[in-house]
């Protein structure tokens, strides 16, 4: 877990993959998209190629996998009044930042339909979710 970073009205933590397990998850993904008939658009890169899965109802968006991994910290919901104090008092705290090794033991896969990954904890919104041991896998 790296030190913080202010982009743009959000403050986040990217995360390196360091076991590929991220990339490993994703690789299967992009293939079951293929296998199903669509096509995932990429990163923040352009997705005038990605195609929407076969059967998903009318105005349903390609699939989409990110490149990245982060968790925000902080959301402006309007631009603060003094902006540059704001990134100066922001880059002040993420200097005392001293990165760190997180191990999650759990993945889960989501529907999102509601920005910001405020997904609720409902198995309407689960597509798959495993644990990293390899031994439990929670939806087929």
């Amino acid at each position: 877990m790296g030190r913080p970073t202010l982009e743009g009205s959000a403050g986040i933590f990217r995360f390196e993959d360091l076991d590929r397990s991220v990339a490993k998850m994703r690789s299967c993904l992009r293939e079951a998209i293929l296998a199903a008939g669509g096509s995932a658009a990429e990163g923040a890169g352009d997705r005038s190629a990605a195609r929407v899965l076969p059967g998903s109802p009318e105005g349903d968006p390609a699939p989409h996998l990110p490149d990245i991994v982060h968790s925000t910290v902080l959301r402006w919901t309007a631009a603060p009044e003094d902006a540059v104090a704001a990134r100066e008092a922001f880059e002040r705290i993420a200097a005392s930042w001293e990165p760190l090794q997180v191990a999650v033991p759990f993945a889960r896969w989501v529907f999102e339909d509601t920005p910001y990954m405020h997904i609720p904890d409902d198995p309407a919104h689960i597509w798959w979710e495993a644990a990293f041991d390899g031994l439990e896998s929670r939806k087929d």
